[in-house]
């Protein structure tokens, strides 16, 4: 396998890759009268993220500010890749110059629509499609979008819903945000089963070790970076959940 070409700096890539425009999702705070995003601490703040050819691009607070949020320790995953597993090169190479930082945890109305999404198509194909309904049924605000909250969500005309894509989904996704507002358990939802539990769990807390390591995409890491991420969640979820951070993220690239 040719080898990538190293990095002559430490490179800095998000995960999930928002999709252009797309912002951290906010909302709308009504005592504030301001679209804002809670991170980092109890003062409310805007987080947009943008991509572009040079890289990422960060408003609304410092880059120093996102490293280490929420982050592995990239040492002690470079260790245990070293020394205890069987990846490529490449992989190695991408581990040591890049620093990928996990995107915010998302709200539970959020969550559980990124999570009906993912049950259809591949976690980037769902990224595509997520983004697509925050554009169409969303906030706007100075070009940046933003999830809608649950009064508008719940609003959405179900055959809407259904043309963008979801299928017979739009009716599970209807009725989860209903539950959500009425402060319903929406893991007792029908179609939300094992797997949906756990990716709805990384999606609310951004804790990659709570992952199915037994997907369809631990077997694509598997595939191309030769780790075995479901073995290694048997030895140490925590370190499981990092490399998967990483691998992600290097999926892609290609």
């Amino acid at each position: 396998m040719l080898k990538q070409k190293k990095a002559t700096h430490m490179e800095y890539r998000l995960y999930p890759n928002p999709i252009k425009d797309i912002c951290t999702p906010f909302v709308y705070d009504k005592n504030h009268k301001k679209y804002l995003r809670y991170f980092l601490n109890p003062n409310p703040q805007l987080v947009v993220i943008r991509n572009n050819e040079i890289g990422i691009n960060i408003t609304g607070c410092n880059r120093e500010q996102i490293v280490g949020c929420g982050m592995p320790q990239r040492e002690l995953l470079i260790n245990y890749v070293e020394v205890r597993c069987i990846c490529t090169d490449d992989f190695i190479d991408y581990l040591k110059n890049t620093h990928v930082v996990p995107t915010f945890p998302l709200s539970k109305e959020e969550a559980f629509v990124k999570t009906v999404i993912r049950q259809i198509i591949s976690a980037t194909q769902a990224r595509k499609l997520f983004s697509k309904f925050v554009r169409i049924f969303g906030y706007e605000k100075n070009g940046i979008y933003g999830f809608p909250d649950s009064t508008m969500a719940i609003k959405v005309p179900l055959e809407d819903l259904e043309q963008i894509g979801l299928g017979f989904r739009a009716k599970r996704i209807l009725s989860g945000l209903k539950m959500i507002r009425d402060g319903g358990e929406i893991t007792q939802l029908s179609g939300i089963g094992p797997w949906s539990k756990c990716i709805l769990e990384v999606e609310l807390n951004r804790n990659y070790s709570l992952y199915p390591f037994w997907d369809k995409s631990g077997k694509r890491i598997k595939e191309v970076c030769g780790i075995d991420l479901k073995s290694i969640a048997r030895d140490n979820r925590v370190i499981a959940g990092g490399i998967y951070l990483y691998a992600a993220s290097y999926l892609e690239t290609k």
